[in-house]
């Protein structure tokens, strides 16, 4: 489908401008996203979109409340014996500068329809509930222009976020955010989107909470001293009882099934080399290297969206409460992963099968400090824990055992291990060189949305 005529784009900031530069360092689980893919979503409407001058200048009014996204982002300057917000790879935003980006603001027309590329929401719902959505266009609804850090290095004149409009010959419109992930996960995307839509269509108050930008209120939450030379050990060891993957990228581009596109963002990853070039003498933390040869880059990618009922959710947790082995309080998302998960791992040939399969969960830390972070702390407090199961135990059926162990793993992250962790990961030497997930045929990935209202967001003329 053509896009006619070009793409136009501005960069936005908020009015007034800031007058006086500010800087901040992003915290520390904020440094481990860094080589995430973006953040971002498309919300498709089925009618007219608000102006486009009322679209923006509310955009801008949001932006208000969230100048930091017009700054720079990128690396804090880097300091021997300093802060652990001075360390190598950690993130910060500077704004309020004349050299601000902005955010990039991008306003597109298609001369196809809406319903030439999506079906209605009848139709997706329809049948059994399944739309293969591989064939979505997703790049023409988002900028091509690169975020700051998208590949670890470059951040000049680059955007932390980008925000395209796209109008339709039918007269709907289509709605895309992509934000670099050090700055927003999910959760402070949603905050922003509601924020923005309730300014446009004139509602006093967002649903959620006003943000909330305070980075080091969570590296707060770490106990002991990180900002000493040298990590407690016994923090660092209940930390790596956890179960969270230490898979290497530095070490994995060793490995002959390593895909040669990864290893850029890996070296990018790396400390600097002495001034004389000699090789650096700093100590790892321990890792384990990924099982690249279980993940075949040259097989198709597919996508589905399933649609399960409030009805459906709700029969599935009782059945799952009632079978042998389970929790009673597992929740509807517990027996939904379980689900899901068990139907994976038994169309991969599972079943009667003792090699260990993973499911890969991204947790938020923000209820799970003590006193909890606002629901609209803004920033990426997220990171990945994982249940480990035989392959034949999560294929079963039953889905008892496997949605407890999701219940009970969920359950280990408690305030005082959550401060373990964070202490652990304030001292690591790269945090990018660690990742906490895999893909390929024995690992499952999972980010939930749970309780974001994505689909809620209204800029006045319904809902998407």
């Amino acid at each position: 489908m053509s896009i006619s005529p070009p793409r136009q784009r501005l960069r936005l900031f908020p009015s007034p401008r800031l007058i006086a530069p500010v800087s901040t360092p992003l915290s520390i689980l904020d440094a481990t996203v860094a080589r995430f893919s973006a953040t971002g979503a498309i919300w498709l409407f089925s009618y007219p979109s608000p102006s486009h001058t009322i679209l923006q200048s509310s955009f801008v009014a949001t932006l208000n409340d969230f100048p930091q996204w017009a700054g720079q982002l990128q690396w804090s300057p880097i300091r021997d014996g300093g802060l652990h917000t001075e360390r190598f790879g950690r993130p910060m935003v500077t704004y309020g500068c004349d050299s601000d980006p902005g955010v990039e603001w991008v306003v597109s027309k298609m001369e196809g329809t809406l319903d030439s590329i999506v079906p209605s929401a009848l139709e997706r719902v329809a049948g059994n509930a399944t739309w293969i959505n591989t064939d979505f266009p997703q790049n023409i609804f988002l900028s091509d222009t690169k975020l700051a850090l998208h590949d670890l290095v470059e951040y000049a004149n680059l955007p932390g976020i980008s925000v395209q409009i796209t109008g339709f010959a039918c007269g709907s419109h289509a709605i895309a955010v992509k934000m670099a992930h050090p700055l927003a996960d999910a959760q402070s995307l949603m905050v922003f989107m509601h924020q923005w839509a309730a300014a446009c269509n004139g509602f006093a108050k967002s649903p959620m909470e006003p943000p909330i930008f305070n980075p080091g209120q969570l590296d707060s939450y770490a106990i002991g001293d990180i900002d000493g030379d040298i990590p407690d050990l016994s923090l660092v060891n209940i930390a790596r009882l956890l179960p969270l993957h230490r898979f290497d990228w530095w070490n994995d581009a060793k490995d002959p099934a390593f895909p040669s596109f990864l290893t850029p963002a890996s070296e990018n990853s790396k400390p600097p080399l002495p001034h004389d070039n000699s090789q650096p003498t700093f100590s790892l933390s321990p890792s384990t290297p990924a099982p690249w040869n279980t993940w075949d880059f040259s097989r198709p990618v597919s996508h589905a969206l399933l649609h399960f009922t409030d009805e459906e959710l709700s029969s599935l947790r009782a059945t799952t409460r009632e079978s042998p082995g389970c929790r009673s309080d597992i929740s509807r998302l517990d027996a939904l992963l379980a689900h899901i998960w068990s139907a994976i791992n038994r169309a991969r040939g599972y079943s009667h099968s003792d090699e260990k399969v993973f499911l890969n969960v991204t947790l938020s830390a923000r209820t799970r400090v003590q006193p909890s972070l606002s629901g609209s702390f803004i920033g990426s407090p997220i990171f990945l824990t994982h249940i480990c199961s035989s392959g034949s135990v999560a294929s079963a059926i039953s889905l008892g055992p496997t949605a407890t162990a999701i219940r009970e793993t969920l359950k280990m992250f408690t305030p005082e291990k959550m401060g373990a962790l964070l202490h652990d990961a304030a001292f690591e030497r790269s945090p990018q060189r660690l990742w906490q997930a895999f893909l390929g045929n024995r690992h499952t990935l999972v980010t939930s949305w749970l309780r974001l209202n994505v689909y809620d967001v209204d800029f006045g003329v319904g809902k998407p």
